[in-house]
């Protein structure tokens, strides 16, 4: 199960990624771009924590839980027909 709180040092860290567009306590907000690039690296096979070390984000701040909602977030999107999203 995810931490539910950011350290402030976490926060910190993830404000300072172009791909994030907020960060509260709890919640992180990707922007489009992040999206777009995790989504296709799912599609080609790459493991969820290695895609997210590569677009620059600390994965032990994440949490397995919350890489792997975003995959499932992600895929309901495309699902639901916001390809335009992605």
């Amino acid at each position: 199960m995810a931490r539910n709180k950011f350290t402030e040092e976490e926060i910190n860290h993830l404000r300072a990624s172009s791909y994030i567009l907020d960060v509260s306590l709890s919640i992180v907000h990707f922007s489009a771009g992040f999206k777009k690039e995790f989504w296709e690296a799912i599609l080609s096979g790459k493991k969820l924590r290695d895609i997210v070390i590569e677009l620059g984000i600390d994965p032990d701040i994440l949490g397995e839980t919350r890489i792997n909602g975003l995959k499932s977030m992600l895929r309901n999107e495309v699902k639901s027909g916001m390809d335009s999203v992605i």
